[in-house]
């Protein structure tokens, strides 16, 4: 969990150092959201996974977060729509 929350910060962090730096910045973003928000859902899905059954129930912290970092690759550039940015990237 912490290699993966980690590798997101330095991925966040150096598309923000692309944007300061006024290159292109758009894949450095699409890295950082697609691993940020698909390393949530791997992380809390196995804190409920540690929490067994009472991790499923409502109210639980762990189930909220686990619910909101799932949404995180569903809105704003679903994971697809990422991943698309990237190969489009890769292909120039």
């Amino acid at each position: 969990m912490l290699t993966d929350y980690t590798a997101a910060r330095q991925l966040l962090r150096h598309g923000a150092e692309l944007l300061d730096a006024g290159a292109p910045a758009g894949p450095g973003a699409s890295m950082a959201k697609l691993f940020a928000s698909e390393a949530a859902v791997r992380n809390t899905g196995r804190a409920v996974q540690i929490l067994g059954g009472s991790g499923f129930i409502r109210g639980v912290e762990a189930e909220r977060l686990y619910r909101d970092a799932r949404i995180t690759t569903i809105y704003e550039g679903t994971s697809e729509v990422q991943r698309l940015i990237l190969s489009r990237a890769l292909l120039k």
